[in-house]
């Protein structure tokens, strides 16, 4: 890896960390407070708190709840889609297959 790339991930990184500040704040606004993943992201930083929850390999209520918000657009999933530079292709993978998931049955639940 060279300095550039190095240095270009250190930005997307600053950059995720931001994204997911701005996507709290939205979350709080709207009375949701997101406690489990603030408490995993002290723990294991943005990175590791997204990579474990993603390759949990269940859709968790914290995402069915960022679209009952509407903000899908703000969910850790979608940050992964957003920041690939941050995480290996696994983690891609997986995040796109919550994603499909948990579209999946919000159109389930809207149709019943």
């Amino acid at each position: 890896m060279s300095a550039g790339q190095i240095s270009d991930e250190q930005t997307a990184i600053r950059e995720l960390d931001a994204f997911v500040d701005e996507s709290i704040r939205l979350c709080r606004e709207r009375g949701y407070i997101a406690s489990g993943f603030m408490g995993m992201r002290d723990r294991y930083g943005t990175v590791g708190a997204i990579t474990r929850l993603v390759t949990s390999g269940e859709v968790k209520s914290g995402l069915r709840r960022m679209f009952e918000l509407g903000l899908e657009d703000r969910c850790i999933d979608a940050a992964v889609g957003m920041f690939p530079l941050c995480f290996p292709e696994n983690v891609r993978r997986a995040a796109a297959w919550r994603l499909e998931e948990a579209r999946r049955e919000v159109r389930g639940s809207k149709r019943r």
